[in-house]
């Protein structure tokens, strides 16, 4: 069924292709990070589907996958109607996440993306992760002498300028609505990141897109959530400037009044004409 999809190598590497629609870019015809993210979710679900631990599937063993953790850097994005081919494979289990790279290269073979990612299996009943060993061993990871495809994957710890004085640049308060949901009915990952942007004024996203981008999934929020989202730096004028690092964070007001942080990211940011 996911033949068509995806197919994997002796290496345990998967392998699929993706398409620059015209939908999944932006204004100037530059794909939208979105659309990598999206990638990273449909590129790793098609190799787990592969050897039969789609959602579904794992939904019958009363367990099911969560992304933690996004780092992914960007040397070009697509435009329309550009072919992505992409390849991405699971390595040895930390602590309680399995880890992903991704990477996804254009006709000619140069490099568009590269992401590290850190997943969790959730015992549904009980709401919290189960061991990653035997998991990682019926998807299948690249062998050991397999240089190219074993990365370290030991992330260091997820902070974004917590320890430093920040000025706050945005602050922005969406609506979780229905399309934000997903298979598992909390709040899909990319809306999150999708949130975040849309904080920034229109005028710096026309001059800028992002280079290289850190998330961190800390919570689940759900469709009756309210959230507000934050945009921080340690420069109070960053958003005029050409290569800036932003910082975002996003909080749950709960019912009692106070705030849960739910989820932490940064993104450095590069003219558009050096992404192209």
């Amino acid at each position: 069924m996911y033949d068509a999809l995806v197919t994997i190598d002796e290496q345990n590497v998967a392998h699929s292709t993706f398409t620059t629609y015209s939908y999944e870019t932006d204004c100037y015809t530059d794909a939208r990070l979105a659309f990598y993210f999206q990638i990273i979710q449909e590129a790793a679900g098609a190799h787990a589907a592969s050897r039969g631990y789609s959602l579904p599937e794992m939904n019958k063993e009363g367990k099911t996958w969560v992304i933690t953790r996004i780092r992914m850097e960007v040397f070009r994005y697509t435009r329309w109607p550009e072919v992505l081919k992409v390849e991405t494979w699971a390595q040895d289990p930390i602590r309680l996440h399995i880890p992903r790279v991704v990477r996804a290269f254009d006709a000619e073979g140069n490099l568009l993306f590269i992401a590290k990612t850190h997943w969790a299996i959730l015992d549904l009943e009980r709401n919290r992760p189960c061991r990653p060993k035997d998991m990682s061993f019926r998807i299948g990871i690249p062998p050991k002498d397999d240089s190219e495809h074993s990365l370290d994957m030991h992330l260091e710890n997820n902070r974004h300028g917590e320890d430093a004085d920040l000025h706050q640049l945005t602050v922005h308060s969406p609506r979780i609505t229905y399309l934000d949901t997903d298979r598992n009915q909390h709040v899909n990952n990319i809306s999150y990141l999708s949130w975040a942007l849309e904080s920034l004024p229109s005028s710096f996203r026309n001059r800028l897109k992002v280079a290289e981008v850190d998330v961190s999934y800390l919570r689940q929020t759900f469709l009756e959530d309210t959230i507000v989202v934050y945009t921080e730096s340690k420069d109070p004028d960053a958003l005029k400037k050409d290569e800036p690092l932003l910082h975002h964070r996003i909080i749950r007001k709960e019912t009692d009044g106070t705030e849960t942080l739910v989820w932490v990211g940064s993104t450095r940011w590069k003219a558009r004409e050096d992404l192209r």
